[in-house]
């Protein structure tokens, strides 16, 4: 059930996450995103944006997760959330550095005469 009167965190907050929706699909439009996160960012911004605007839906995920207290649901599914996100930095990085590793391995065997420009396509 909404309430009649907002609070100015009930409309702060929707706002700001419909800003961070917009800016994350922009960076998706731009390129320096993936859809999958821009996906992921709409449904985060999203579920904070409502739960600002119905408090009592976190009664859900109360019960969804068998935890009494609204506030413990809620806290214990954000660190979850935080645990996923660290994880999915953490994969990114080695990601990462795999590339770097690969990129100069091969510009030091370029540099040093050992691998022509030729079998750099060629590994590709």
């Amino acid at each position: 059930m909404m309430p009649t009167e907002f609070t100015p965190y009930q409309v702060v907050v929707p706002l700001f996450g419909g800003l961070m929706i917009v800016y994350a699909w922009n960076l998706v439009l731009r390129q320096k995103k993936t859809v999958w996160e821009g996906i992921l960012w709409t449904v985060f911004w999203s579920s904070v944006a409502y739960i600002s605007l119905v408090p009592s839906s976190l009664q859900t995920l109360s019960t969804i997760t068998g935890i009494k207290k609204n506030e413990n649901a809620a806290t214990i599914t954000a660190i979850g959330v935080i645990f996923f996100i660290l994880f999915y930095l953490i994969m990114r990085l080695e990601e990462l550095e795999q590339r770097v590793v690969k990129v100069v391995r091969e510009r030091t065997l370029k540099d040093a005469g050992i691998m022509a420009d030729d079998n750099r396509s060629e590994k590709n």
